[in-house]
């Protein structure tokens, strides 16, 4: 990966969308939106996580290059739902992704739409106009490198084995990747390499699950694999900020950013194997008090 598509914390804070008054948060909070729009929609044409997760990454990227102002994220996330499905070769018929965008931004799965409709060509002539525009923003290059091969390596090298009558590498394997698959409504994929993601989502999962990590080589897993535990710390507490703003499910446990368990229903209900629960966030640690197999 090139590092023309990373940019450092205080970087992210001089992008086109500061520019223009808008603020960290809201931009944070904008590109959420964005990715969320682009999941809705493209679950809706039953496209394959990858596809949706590219599109994600090509709006990430075209905001480092455009203002919010400028495009609204609805339609750039449309474009790059558009552009992803050719370039992960899952195409899907122009008409099909066009109702299927006009369906979620207006909130109505069931509506009808006439291909001869001003809403119709309104959307259509977006995504067309606008694909040009983000194929410069992303200097025509398309090819995206995501966590998701690291991570089944590490899940491999240091998690328990996966097979049947091992629960725990499942279970670790399952919210790992969950944890990666909600990473692109995050930043993080204009901040970190694909390998640093994958250890924080493994990292998460492990203190999720309290499934210790294995060290190899007398040397930290994490430095084993070339991770910086700085970049891994920070790239965990950005997961666990988004999942602390998530709406808690009833009946299961429910945690604060800071790792404390809130209050919870009288019934012991296990917390369900899914992304949209909130783990405990991982304590901040230092490289000389470390337990075998954690950080």
């Amino acid at each position: 990966m090139t590092t023309q598509w990373m940019w450092t914390a205080e970087q992210l804070r001089s992008t086109p969308s500061s520019f223009d008054g808008i603020t960290l948060e809201k931009e944070r909070f904008d590109r959420n939106k964005g990715c969320s729009f682009i999941m809705s929609v493209g679950i809706s044409l039953k496209l394959p996580q990858l596809t949706m997760s590219t599109a994600a990454v090509f709006l990430h990227r075209f905001y480092m290059r455009y203002s919010l102002k400028q495009v609204h994220y609805y339609d750039i996330g449309a474009t790059a739902l558009l552009l992803a499905t050719k370039v992960e070769e899952t195409s899907r018929k122009l008409r099909d992704i066009v109702i299927a965008c006009a369906r979620i931004a207006q909130k109505n799965r069931d509506l009808v739409m006439d291909e001869q409709s001003k809403e119709f060509w309104r959307w259509r002539d977006t995504m067309l106009y606008n694909e040009e525009l983000l194929l410069e923003a992303l200097c025509f290059d398309l090819t995206i490198q995501h966590p998701y091969t690291p991570l089944l390596q590490y899940c491999k090298q240091f998690g328990p084995s996966s097979k049947e009558d091992n629960p725990q590498g499942k279970n670790l394997a399952r919210s790992a990747w969950a944890f990666v698959n909600d990473s692109v409504r995050t930043m993080l994929c204009v901040m970190y390499p694909p390998a640093t993601i994958a250890a924080a989502a493994l990292w998460f999962a492990s203190k999720h699950h309290e499934i210790p990590l294995s060290d190899r080589g007398g040397q930290p897993w994490w430095g084993f694999i070339g991770v910086d535990l700085h970049d891994l710390s920070d790239a965990t507490s950005i997961l666990a900020d988004l999942y602390d703003q998530l709406p808690q499910n009833p009946g299961v446990h429910a945690y604060h950013v800071s790792g404390t368990e809130a209050p919870r229903k009288e019934e012991d209900a296990p917390a369900p194997q899914t992304s949209n629960e909130a783990p405990p966030k991982p304590a901040p640690v230092n490289g000389n008090e470390k337990e075998e197999g954690e950080l």
